[in-house]
């Protein structure tokens, strides 16, 4: 019985891979991606793109316009990238409390939590007067060891946590100033943990200045941050101000979360 259940299950789990890769390339495009095209990049025969699109558009996960033959990322897929939203702790009140910042700091406001063992940007609140960093979006957050509230963040982890993140994110300078050897990260971390405060100074960015503080849950545990950014001369001259801002803002977000 085991031996006839083997390649079932191994037929199963290749069309659940073949089917996420479906959904990664015509996500992949803002036209989306047409069955031959789908054959031709996973290597499938026509025969069987067809009945994997076939499945996918049946639950909504793609969709395609009438008399279009190219696949689009459907319903279904709405629908979980606004579950991940309100997973990502960006309720009514916290949002509230972004905009607070924003408004106080002059500055752009971020609002990051853990995803696993992943750093994820959860709300963004800034304006046409202080706009976001063009490449900070809600999802998940690259380049962590350059960021004030990547090195917060990465500042919580336990030992064998930030070995694995350091592993799988291999730490790369964007600017001349990043610092990527892991002895000199993990210095700066042994500092985040003393302040309860991170800050990076034209690290991830020229000329680009971030100041963070931690998010808590109600057992003490950090959980996320609250970070703006400005410009670095803006810092210098702002940075006690930035501070309080931030550290009032993480502050009212901890109080925001449910017991």
């Amino acid at each position: 019985m085991a031996s006839a259940m083997q390649p079932r299950d191994g037929a199963g789990i290749q069309s659940a891979e073949r089917a996420l890769r479906i959904l990664e390339l015509i996500g992949s495009s803002p036209m989306g991606a047409s069955a031959a095209e789908v054959a031709r990049e996973l290597g499938l025969s026509l025969s069987t793109s067809y009945r994997l699109l076939a499945t996918l558009q049946k639950a909504d996960y793609i969709s395609s316009q009438a008399g279009d033959h190219r696949y689009i990322l459907g319903r279904t897929v709405d629908a979980l990238g606004r579950a991940v939203h309100l997973q990502l702790l960006a309720t009514p009140e916290v949002r509230s409390v972004l905009q607070s910042v924003h408004e106080s700091a002059h500055a752009p406001a971020y609002l990051t939590v853990f995803r696993g063992d992943d750093i994820a940007v959860a709300h963004i609140e800034d304006s046409a007067e202080h706009p976001r960093i063009s490449q900070l979006h809600v999802g998940f957050a690259e380049a962590s060891h350059v960021t004030a509230f990547g090195k917060l963040m990465l500042a919580a982890k336990d030992e064998a946590a930030l070995g694995r993140f350091l592993e799988r994110h291999s730490p790369l300078a964007l600017t001349a100033d990043s610092v990527t050897d892991v002895a000199g990260l993990r210095e700066q971390l042994d500092d985040v943990r003393a302040q309860q405060l991170a800050v990076e100074i034209e690290e991830y960015m020229p000329k680009l200045a971030c100041i963070a503080a931690p998010v808590r849950s109600r057992t003490g545990r950090t959980i996320g941050a609250v970070s703006v950014s400005v410009s670095a001369a803006d810092f210098n001259v702002r940075a006690r101000d930035l501070e309080r801002a931030v550290r009032r803002g993480a502050w009212l977000v901890s109080s925001q979360l449910p017991g």
